[in-house]
């Protein structure tokens, strides 16, 4: 502390709000960092997780209007009914496809999920070459012949599909709050650090006036006693160093 005693009052000015200066960047600096990081996880949180979890959702879910649209059209007699049925399945068929799509390139760098989707896609691809086969069966009249592959090898496919798409569903949706839980996390360290780091600012900033009154408004009162008992004809003071 004694080369700060000896250095000019400009210099210990400098030192001191320089180091006020730099604790209140360090501030900034966490607080920019945090709320960063806080951006990047949700961004990860509303593009990938819950995506995720909303596009499994959706495919679960046509997968089953596909097979009941199927179904339906196996039972209805007029050809008018089974073609608007096809037609249903078509639509919900195309949706399929593009969820796939998404779902495959939004989790290309996600190697377990990608190995998962491959899975399911290539039952599903299997599946609706099985449909394509049905589907003539049904407007020919054969609908036993229909039945027999709806309510074998598809339903057993149907089932498969229908499993691995739960669990890729439970999985993201388990990722998903791991990644809200860090996120909390994330806001609550930053929030911890903003405070501790402000704290400090102001401890420092108190601690410098004190010190500063100290070293420099001390000596300037001793001077101005002295000056006043010199002014009334007491020599024998002397001044402050």
């Amino acid at each position: 502390m004694k080369w700060f005693l000896d250095i000019t009052t400009r210099s210990k000015l400098y030192v001191s709000f320089g180091l006020i200066i730099a604790l209140l960047g360090a501030v900034i600096a966490v607080a920019h960092r945090g709320i960063t990081e806080i951006h990047e996880k949700q961004e990860t949180i509303y593009l990938e997780s819950f995506a995720n979890v909303q596009d499994l959702l959706l495919l679960r879910a046509n997968q089953d209007g596909v097979r009941a649209a199927l179904l339906t059209m196996m039972a209805a007699a007029q050809r008018s009914d089974q073609e608007a049925w096809n037609q249903d399945i078509t639509g919900l068929s195309r949706e399929m496809a593009a969820t796939m799509r998404r779902l495959q390139e939004r989790n290309r760098d996600n190697p377990r999920l990608s190995v998962r989707l491959d899975e399911f896609n290539a039952i599903r691809e299997a599946f609706v070459q099985t449909r394509e086969t049905i589907i003539p069966l049904i407007y020919s009249g054969k609908t036993e012949q229909a039945r027999a592959l709806a309510l074998g090898i598809q339903d057993e496919r149907y089932r498969k599909m229908r499993a691995i798409a739960q669990e890729m569903g439970n999985g993201a949706l388990e990722q998903a709050r791991a990644a809200v839980a860090e996120s909390d996390r994330l806001a609550d360290e930053t929030v911890r650090r903003f405070a501790l780091l402000g704290i400090a600012a102001i401890l420092l900033a108190g601690v410098m006036a004190l010190f500063m009154d100290r070293i420099l408004a001390g000596p300037r009162r001793a001077l101005s006693a002295v000056a006043q008992r010199v002014a009334s004809g007491d020599l024998t003071g002397s001044a402050p160093r």
